[in-house]
């Protein structure tokens, strides 16, 4: 369907948010490399058209390609965002067309299904895509090779892409991400609240960031400064609401 905010955007997963940018992820030693390469391509000074950003679980696959789509879409290109991991998204039919669009997204390229009629689906947007030049975008916790591709030429196809490794920060860009994030959204973040976050919590990244958008919608909630006990009360919370 199409988004009535943005009608640039064909809308099958994702809710666009404004916030999100290549400009607001973490930067740090890890992902300079990855932030430039991917500039580049915003930038249109990239020669490839065809990418896999791969990574591990929680190390912000998601969120660069929403920061791709959303810098795209400032350029007035049209794009489409489809997650594979996504159940509503049950038909390979789904993926006709969307060559036409300036830029396809599709994440969680390992959860594809093993089926003859979705690698097909998939093999001819990639080649409709070439041809019409449209930017493929796709995100994966592997790397091509490794992944379950009965069909040679889909197989071949995707070893073609660059491939785009999304590194897992270290514990100090973990503490530096979470400053960053609260500076952004004008959150006072005292070290030792860091440090309870990093000790009672995931240590994945995105789960981090999410617990800290949670905890600026709590404390304006519960009126209460962000604290350790603040974190400790939403993680009651959290606890009690998947017993109930």
């Amino acid at each position: 369907m199409m988004s009535p905010k943005n009608p640039q955007q064909l809308l099958l997963d994702i809710k666009l948010d404004e916030s999100v940018s290549l400009e607001n992820f973490i930067k740090c030693d890890s992902t300079n490399t990855v932030l430039s390469i991917l500039g580049n391509v915003v930038e249109s000074s990239s020669i490839s058209s065809s990418f896999l950003l791969w990574g591990r679980e929680g190390v912000g696959k998601n969120y660069l390609m929403q920061a791709l789509n959303r810098d795209l879409l400032n350029q007035n290109m049209k794009t489409a965002f489809v997650a594979l991991s996504d159940p509503r998204i049950n038909e390979p039919e789904i993926l006709n067309g969307l060559d036409q669009m300036d830029a396809v997204f599709i994440e969680d390229l390992d959860k594809l299904r093993d089926s003859e009629e979705w690698e097909s689906a998939l093999f001819n947007l990639i080649n409709q895509s070439l041809f019409n030049e449209t930017k493929l975008f796709l995100s994966s916790q592997c790397v091509a090779q490794d992944l379950t591709v009965r069909l040679k030429d889909l197989r071949s196809r995707l070893l073609a892409f660059t491939a785009i490794e999304i590194p897992e920060i270290t514990e100090n860009e973990k503490i530096e991400a979470l400053k960053q994030s609260a500076e952004r959204k004008g959150i006072e973040l005292e070290e030792r609240t860091v440090k309870y976050i990093l000790t009672y919590t995931s240590r994945n990244l995105s789960d981090l960031l999410k617990l800290l958008s949670e905890l600026d919608d709590f404390s304006l909630e519960k009126k209460k400064k962000l604290s350790p006990s603040l974190v400790r009360e939403l993680l009651s919370e959290r606890s009690s609401s998947l017993h109930i």
